[in-house]
C-alpha cells in the first residue's frame, strides 16, 4: 500500500494554501500535513529562484497509488508549479513520491548515477529512507532534512 505524498516548499502562505486546495481537488483528501519547517537551514540551493525564508510541509494524501503512477504525477504537479510561478520563477516547489511500509521515494527530473530507478519519459524515482521493522535506514543521497526529520515518517507510516 503506498500513500501518495507530496513535499511542498513555498514562503508565500497564500500561494501554499490556494496549491493545497488545487491538489486536494486532483488527488482527493489528506490524511496528514507535518507542521512546516524551515528549510533554508538545509540549503540556500532555492534562494535564487524562490528567496529566503522558505517553509517545507509534508502531505500525505489517503489516496494510494501504484509506483508507477509516480511518473503521471511528476508531470501534473510541474504543471500546477508552473502555474503559481512569477517571472520564470517558481514560488512553490511541489515534490510527489509515496510513503510505505517498506519505503519513501520521490519522484525526480534528476538522474542519478546508481541510486535512481529510470521510471521512463525522463522521471526517476528516488528512494529516500528505507524502513525495516522499526529501523529507518537513511542513505548517502538522503535530502539532510529528510535525515533529521526521519522518525517522523515511522510515526505516521
Amino acid at each position: 500500500m503506498n500513500k501518495l505524498l507530496i513535499a511542498v516548499m513555498y514562503s508565500d502562505k497564500s500561494v501554499y494554501s490556494d496549491c493545497k486546495k488545487e491538489l486536494v481537488s486532483l488527488y482527493g483528501e489528506i490524511s496528514v500535513e507535518s507542521e512546516p519547517y524551515d528549510f533554508d537551514k538545509y540549503t540556500a540551493y532555492y534562494e535564487k529562484e524562490m528567496g529566503k525564508r522558505l517553509l517545507k510541509r509534508i502531505l500525505i494524501f489517503k489516496k494510494e497509488i501504484g509506483k508507477e503512477e509516480l511518473k503521471d504525477i511528476k508531470f501534473k504537479i510541474t504543471e500546477i508549479e508552473k502555474k503559481y510561478s512569477e517571472n520564470d520563477k517558481r514560488r512553490i516547489n511541489l515534490d510527489p513520491g509515496y510513503l510505505s511500509s517498506s519505503e519513501f521515494v520521490l519522484a525526480s527530473f534528476k538522474r542519478g548515477r546508481n541510486y535512481k530507478e529510470d521510471a521512463g519519459d525522463g522521471v526517476y524515482l528516488h528512494k529516500v529512507l528505507e524502513f525495516k521493522d522499526k529501523e529507518v535506514v537513511t542513505f548517502w543521497h538522503t535530502f539532510p532534512d529528510y535525515k533529521e526529520k526521519k522518525e517522523w515518517f515511522v510515526e505516521i507510516k
